[in-house]
């Protein structure tokens, strides 16, 4: 027998050494598969986020162009009883109206929560329990007597806030799955401060000194610790006379019958309603002589113009129509679709946010101006002429700082601010990052390194054309 000379591996050789690359091109197979597939989660959880915010928004502001529409219509059907001279029917009249600007909205809040579960987006326990809260504060807190004898938050009606409890309470029964990101609460702040803009906190974390350098330019050089901060200003004491939830902005208002009557825009809304006669009569008669009565009007300092449309950094393109160019009751709904990733099975894995802001359209007619017609607001008192709904940027809508369902920011808001202002940042909450922000802020070394960096760099600051910059522009759009 001669020896094998060949030099060659056996089979059994050359299959060991293979095995180990199988495993290795597998196990990197199985890593692109659940990569993909978590990618392909996380895409299809942000799209159905999307439709359920866009659906609850819309939904919501169809309500409230549905409630300014009833809030219209009673109005011409108040000049129609004065006409008769009906006192009942004027003080029903009155009564049903006040009660709208609350049942109204929060029948669009209860809708938003259906349109948000069709499209995908289940119950969200901390919304539900938010809502109940405060189902329990109207119940409780705003009805409480106050040392000086005083009630804590007047009512708009006698029980309203027992019923307005129960309208809240009836929504959280059924599960909140979208957050109105645009509500008002009562016992909230009310004017700016630094320390209520979540942008503040976004800038110390991310050393945006953009930020500082377009809208507090004076910040970083004057502050010198957290007793500089002034007091955080206090809630408003008016009576409310719209929800918190979905608020509408509209109040009750004294007018001369016969000076409403002499409106155009009444007159013609009166007119294509059917009651021109009624409204007419309210000129000729015993009616001309009515002393002033209350009609539901638009919160001025909320339905102004939409000055956010306006502004040479905002992304709009083309021009913004006469009719259209009107801020106040839009709806703006945030959800918050968990997700489960393959790659992570039975582990809290986040959730994909979206808010949406929508707001019912209408206008007057106006020959006199371009395209025949005008805003709705530009009518003494509100008038059934809400015609459309449609998505609106959520930088031109009325949602605050943070949004109002952030319920992290809340918390850091009506907790953490207090306890810093009055003790400074040895007390703040490490697990929060706003707080985390303000203990950096705290850094002089900080604040120094943004003064340099402006110094020679502020040129770079400038707001952009549409399209945004590190220091202007939009952050969004809906």
């Amino acid at each position: 027998m001669t020896a094998d000379t060949t030099g060659g591996a056996s089979p059994g050789g050359r299959s060991g050494q293979v095995l180990p690359l199988v495993f290795v091109a597998a196990l990197a197979l199985l890593f692109a598969a659940l990569w993909l597939a978590d990618i392909h989660r996380v895409v299809l959880a942000k799209d159905e986020a999307q439709n359920a915010g866009d659906a609850a928004a819309l939904v919501a502001a169809r309500w409230l162009g549905d409630t300014l529409n009833l809030e219209g219509d009673l109005n011409l059907a108040h000049a129609a009883a004065l006409a008769e001279g009906d006192a009942d029917a004027v003080e029903a009249i009155t009564n049903a109206q006040v009660r709208a600007l609350f049942s109204g909205p929060l029948a669009g809040v209860s809708a938003a929560q259906t349109a948000a579960k069709r499209n995908g987006v289940p119950e969200n326990p901390d919304f539900t329990a938010f809502v109940r809260e405060r189902a329990a504060l109207a119940r409780r807190g705003y009805s409480a007597v106050l040392s000086d004898g005083s009630a804590a938050m007047p009512e708009p009606w006698p029980g309203a806030w027992t019923e307005y409890a129960d309208m809240l309470e009836k929504i959280a029964a059924r599960g909140v799955a979208a957050g109105v990101d645009n509500a008002d609460f009562y016992e909230d702040p009310d004017g700016a401060h630094w320390l209520l803009e979540t942008g503040f906190h976004d800038a110390v974390l991310g050393r945006d000194w953009c930020w500082f350098r377009n809208r507090a330019p004076a910040l970083l050089s004057s502050y010198s610790g957290w007793r500089w901060w002034p007091a955080l200003p206090d809630r408003p004491r008016d009576p409310p006379f719209s929800a918190e939830l979905l608020p509408i902005r509209l109040h009750p208002a004294l007018f001369v019958p016969a000076d409403l009557a002499r409106s155009a825009a009444f007159a013609d809304a009166a007119e294509r309603a059917g009651l021109g006669d009624a409204v007419a009569r309210l000129l000729d008669g015993p009616a001309t002589n009515a002393p002033p009565q209350l009609w539901i009007v638009f919160d001025r300092s909320a339905w102004g113009a939409w000055t956010a449309m306006k502004d040479p950094a905002f992304p709009l393109r083309g021009r913004l129509r006469r009719e259209y160019d009107v801020a106040g009751a839009d709806a703006v709904f945030r959800v918050e679709k968990p997700l489960e990733l393959p790659s992570r099975p039975g582990r809290d894995s986040g959730a994909a946010v979206w808010s949406a802001a929508a707001k019912p359209l209408g206008w007057l007619p106006d020959p006199g101006a371009p395209g025949g017609k005008a805003p709705a607001n530009a009518a003494p008192v509100v008038l059934p002429v809400w015609r459309a709904t449609r998505l609106v940027p959520l930088d031109a809508s009325s949602m605050p700082s943070g949004g109002s369902f952030d319920l992290g920011w809340r918390e850091h808001r009506a907790a953490h601010l207090p306890r810093y202002l009055a003790r400074g940042p040895g007390v703040l909450d490490a697990s929060c990052r706003w707080c985390r922000a303000l203990a950096k802020w705290e850094d002089a070394d900080l604040r120094r390194t943004g003064s340099r960096w402006l110094s020679t760099n502020a040129w770079k600051c400038a707001v952009s054309p549409p399209g945004s910059s590190p220091g202007g522009g939009t952050g969004h759009a809906h």
